[in-house]
């Protein structure tokens, strides 16, 4: 398909934003899983103390 026929579905923007929420959540529930299983305890050290967790 030629590039003058190709349909943008999405804007460079919105996959932007997309991918940045999902990289979020995933940090957040890496530094949040180290909560409940004990054998994550590097997570803590990673991404700081608990209460920054």
């Amino acid at each position: 398909m030629s590039k003058s026929k190709m349909i943008v579905r999405t804007k460079f923007i919105d996959r932007a934003c997309h991918w940045t929420v999902v990289i979020c959540f995933f940090l957040v529930a890496l530094s949040g899983i180290s909560f409940f299983f004990p054998t994550l305890q590097w997570l803590t050290q990673t991404f700081g103390t608990p209460q920054m967790g």
